[in-house]
């Protein structure tokens, strides 16, 4: 298993921070960076440590080769085989059992399924050590020669297992040498803060009460499966932009900038709109390297997006639920730009805002209920009971208790979930105007958040990783 949360916090982070700032050469301290993120990665499973080495190996080759073809396509070959070897090992170790599984449906066919662990993160890492090679073939960044550096890269720590997406010409020229000021770790403790509090005392309790409702038996009414699925919503952002705020404040510590993963995606008005704001490492990767180079726009488009969409799913987790929920989100995106937008634009300004919001969680939380479910028989089940199909009450006791008992936990999930506390925390700055105590009223946030975080770490055995099949 993973480092335990306090064991990362209290020991493993603090002991990197002493011997990365003791240092001052740029080559030791990269090699400190890489080596402790190599110990976080292989702490429960030290065999895919060769995994990541052969995936970082495969690539710097392929790099140095296409730098130094000066046949064109050559230089597309290598680029080719780089990334059939990065696809083939990601397929080989998340996608062969359902492959397997789907063929099975054939009858008369009963081939058996391999048990293969499935490494954490593969997803991430493969698509960002695939950007090095494909930005060098671009001619967008340089070749790197340094395998150390690459390595660097590609295993970097904060954001290996859960995201953002981190692509290689963003961060280039950041690798050799960096200064972290500051102010840089000052905001880096702050941002990463503010992510563990979203993970522990708003992630963690939301997929609890999501479970109690969405694997509910003796139970169910379509209130429940409404507020179940609610929660999941809940959950599924706080934890994922609770990992990117952790990612972000921690490569702030260390002198990286890394790009925004999420801009409030539950204030979107449309399923377009809300795609740009939810998880934007992994829309711009496939916009920039599938969308554009299959025509965009200007041809095909209608057959992009579904490819797009249908990769987007798979990529979520080798299960056919994340590929009808891509294909889903693919339907509303071409009916919202041949039909819905051009229906709202028909409306009166108030009225169309409020049926956009509308609109807005409606599809999101039937969204989340397919992704939520791997077993088709619970889906279908539990998408009856949202639209009173079988034979549910409309509400009944347990589900009362269930929302009474977490009132106050849905009042903050929903309004941390807007901006609207960044907006309160801008303005105050601007009224208080005096750079220090702004500092001090954000060390006592920061060291508050910090401290009930590791209180509910250590009171609660509840601590899920969703992105073990990424």
């Amino acid at each position: 298993m993973l480092f335990s949360s306090l064991t990362f916090i209290y020991i493993f982070l603090p002991l990197l921070c002493i011997l990365y700032y003791s240092i001052k050469n740029a080559v030791w301290r990269r090699a400190i960076l890489t080596v402790f993120s190599l110990i976080f990665y292989s702490w429960g499973e030290p065999v895919f440590v060769v995994l990541m080495f052969a995936s970082v190996s495969v690539n710097y080759l392929s790099g140095r080769l296409i730098s130094k073809a000066e046949d064109p396509s050559k230089k597309k070959l290598f680029m080719i085989i780089s990334a059939v070897i990065n696809l083939g090992i990601l397929a080989a170790f998340k996608y062969i059992p359902l492959i397997v599984q789907t063929i099975n449906v054939i009858p008369s066919v009963s081939i058996p399924v391999p048990d293969l662990p499935l490494p954490l993160g593969i997803s991430f890492y493969t698509f960002q050590a695939m950007s090095y090679t494909i930005d060098v073939y671009r001619g967008d960044t340089p070749c790197q020669k340094s395998f150390l550096s690459l390595l660097l890269y590609v295993s970097f720590f904060p954001q290996l297992i859960a995201g953002p997406i981190v692509r290689y010409k963003d961060i280039a020229e950041q690798i050799p040498d960096r200064t972290a000021k500051i102010d840089d770790i000052f905001y880096g403790i702050y941002r990463f803060s503010i992510g563990l509090a979203k993970k522990t005392l708003l992630a963690n309790p939301c997929g609890a009460t999501a479970d109690s409702l969405l694997k509910l038996s003796v139970s169910e009414s379509v209130l429940g499966s409404w507020i179940g699925v609610l929660f999941f919503a809940l959950q599924i952002y706080f934890d994922f932009s609770g990992y990117s705020d952790m990612a972000i404040g921690l490569g702030s510590m260390f002198g990286f900038r890394f790009r925004e993963n999420f801009d409030y995606p539950y204030i979107s008005k449309s399923a377009t709109e809300f795609w740009r704001r939810w998880h934007i490492s992994l829309g711009t990767f496939f916009r920039d390297y599938v969308y554009i180079p299959l025509g965009g726009n200007r041809k095909r488009w209608l057959f992009n997006v579904f490819c797009v969409w249908f990769l987007t799913g798979l990529w979520h987790g080798a299960s056919w639920n994340f590929v009808i929920w891509g294909v889903f989100y693919a339907c509303l995106l071409v009916l919202e730009k041949k039909v819905l937008f051009k229906l709202f634009d028909k409306i009166p300004k108030i009225p169309r805002t409020v049926l956009q919001y509308v609109y807005m969680i409606f599809i999101t939380l039937l969204g989340w209920t397919v992704f939520y479910y791997t077993d088709f028989t619970a889906l279908w089940h539990h998408l009856a009971t949202m639209f009173g199909m079988a034979g549910a009450a409309v509400n009944d006791l347990f589900i009362d208790s269930v929302i009474s008992d977490n009132a106050v936990l849905l009042l903050f999930s929903l309004v941390f979930a807007l901006p609207l506390p960044a907006f309160i925390s801008k303005k105050a700055g601007a009224l208080i105007k005096n750079e220090n105590v702004i500092i001090i009223i954000k060390t006592v946030y920061s060291l508050a958040l910090i401290f009930l975080s590791t209180a509910a770490l250590a009171g609660n055995s509840y601590n899920p990783f969703l992105y073990f099949r990424f």
